[in-house]
């Protein structure tokens, strides 16, 4: 393992250095399908990427990389100011100004599914915010972006996941960077996020007008994660956050965010 993650750094370096001395930029997708026939997959390629960038204290955008945009946003009147330099990269990135006549919350939405439902029944009009999915696990990007609304528009920051290990894990990532981010997961990337369902408890009290066809018991895997979660060195953990994992744990069962709209197809919309 140890010869194969030297080579891939090696590879990544060559191209790198290449790509610099060429004066130009690409994205990570370029770079596995440059080292196709060497990855296993893109995940294996961008964790390359981020131990380069760990390596020589960089940000990844240093590199000349980036990834391509995973993330979206609507909602009440949101206007941006983008500072964009010709050359070069910024300290602190590319400069965004945002404002916003009313907002008061932003909500982050882990499945592209659910925020494609709420945006399309016009949440926002009648609840005053800014809806915004990194469709699952959230790229840098989409970190950075939920890190500067919160900070221009001084609102706070809610999260709604699937009540499984993975969903909360989602929302973990916009809480805290993993070590393994370096600089670019030290550039605050991270925001203080109130997580606000779909919480095990609430699950519980919903038990009896849900059908029990919407209760999936949970995995091996789920329960790695879970106690993976538990981990006292875990960031997003509070006393409370804990013993709503503990509660899954417990009950050994997980129910999805489309499991609501069994009670009503404006009930998510309302839940929220």
């Amino acid at each position: 393992r140890t010869d194969r993650t030297f080579t891939s750094i090696t590879k990544v370096m060559a191209f790198i250095h290449q790509l610099l001395l060429s004066n130009r930029t690409t994205t990570t997708r370029e770079v596995y399908y440059v080292f196709v026939t060497h990855f296993r997959n893109q995940k294996e390629c961008d964790g390359t990427i981020l131990d380069v960038a760990k390596i020589l204290n960089v940000p990844r955008r240093a590199l000349g990389l980036s990834a391509s945009p995973k993330g979206e946003l609507e909602g009440r009147s949101v206007y941006m100011e983008i500072s964009c330099l010709v050359n070069g990269f910024a300290d602190d990135g590319v400069e965004i100004k945002v404002t916003s006549k009313d907002a008061k919350v932003i909500v982050v939405i882990e499945k592209e599914g659910v925020y494609n439902k709420l945006s399309e029944e016009r949440i926002f009009d009648d609840f005053p915010c800014i809806l915004v999915t990194g469709k699952g696990f959230p790229d840098l990007a989409t970190r950075a972006l939920v890190n500067t609304l919160h900070k221009e528009l001084d609102i706070p920051v809610v999260g709604i996941c699937d009540s499984n290990p993975f969903g909360i894990s989602v929302l973990a990532l916009y809480y805290c960077a993993g070590e393994r981010m370096g600089v670019d997961g030290r550039m605050k990337y991270t925001v203080p996020m109130m997580w606000i369902g779909l919480r095990p408890s609430t699950v519980e009290s919903l038990e009896d007008d849900l059908p029990k066809d919407v209760f999936q018991s949970l995995t091996d895997l789920d329960y790695k994660r879970i106690d993976s979660l538990l981990d006292e060195d875990n960031l997003f953990l509070n006393e409370e956050r804990y013993e709503e994992i503990v509660k899954m744990k417990e009950s050994g069962k997980k129910v999805e965010l489309e499991a609501l709209y069994w009670l009503g197809s404006d009930y998510m919309s309302n839940w929220v």
